[in-house]
């Protein structure tokens, strides 16, 4: 408040209100000779004149103002007990005043501006899942892998409806192949269809496996072309995960 043009005129003192805080908390002005209600009377008087509120000076007078009030209750009133922390509890009260007056004053701007639209500080990182294949897997030998298993299955024949069972699903496949890898590290992809198998579960078996692959839970070998495709489980291979896809049904 000392930068601004506002000084008050009293019978002992003239000049800025920090200044008179300064000489009755070094002693040099007795406190009882200031008449606080007429410093907030000029203070009004000045706010009334300038045309504007200005929210630093208000804060700063609020804080100096009540200092005064304070020290001149602790003189008036010896047996009122305020000590120091108490008067610090206040200064601190009256700054967070002042910090939500000024925010208050800035939203007030906005919304006049219209401006509703607010800016997150830092962004939430995303993390995403990306398909790194073993090194040497390529598109193509993936296809000519799956050509070949297609070539060996039987060809599709009618069934009768009453022998039609139900078709696993590939989150069903999925789940019996991590079940069937904690018991053994590697095996075939022929071993999946040991039990036999239609097209379609050969096909379902296939995808399953390419998803894990994905999810680099298992990784896929070829001695050469059209030999057994070796599946083996990785590092990564998390044995919590098996129920994130659901019970394997009968």
């Amino acid at each position: 408040m000392s930068d601004s043009s506002y000084k008050i005129k009293l019978e002992k003192f003239e000049g800025p209100l920090d200044l008179l805080l300064q000489l009755i908390e070094n002693q040099e002005l007795d406190i009882t000779q200031v008449a606080l209600a007429k410093v907030t009377e000029q203070f009004i008087e000045y706010v009334e004149n300038s045309g504007q509120l200005n929210p630093e000076e208000v804060a700063d007078f609020l804080v100096i103002a009540s200092k005064l009030l304070l020290i001149k209750s602790k003189t008036l009133l010896p047996s009122l007990e305020i000590d120091d922390e108490e008067a610090s509890e206040l200064e601190h009260q009256l700054k967070i005043y002042k910090e939500y007056y000024e925010a208050s004053k800035v939203i007030e701007q906005m919304i006049e501006e219209q401006r509703f639209a607010f800016a997150r500080e830092k962004p939430i990182r995303v993390f995403q899942r990306r398909f790194s294949p073993p090194l040497g897997l390529r598109i193509k030998d993936l296809g000519l892998m799956f050509e070949e298993v297609l070539k060996r299955l039987e060809p599709i024949v009618n069934l009768p409806k009453e022998i039609i069972t139900r078709t696993i699903s590939i989150t069903e496949k999925i789940n019996q192949i991590k079940k069937y890898i904690l018991e053994k590290v590697s095996f075939n992809f022929k071993k999946l269809l040991n039990n036999g198998g239609t097209r379609t579960e050969v096909i379902i078996s296939f995808l399953a496996i390419l998803e894990l692959v994905k999810q680099r839970t298992i990784d896929v070998s070829q001695q050469g072309m059209f030999e057994e495709i070796e599946i083996k489980r990785t590092d990564d291979f998390d044995h919590q995960s098996l129920n994130n896809y659901g019970t394997v049904k009968s």
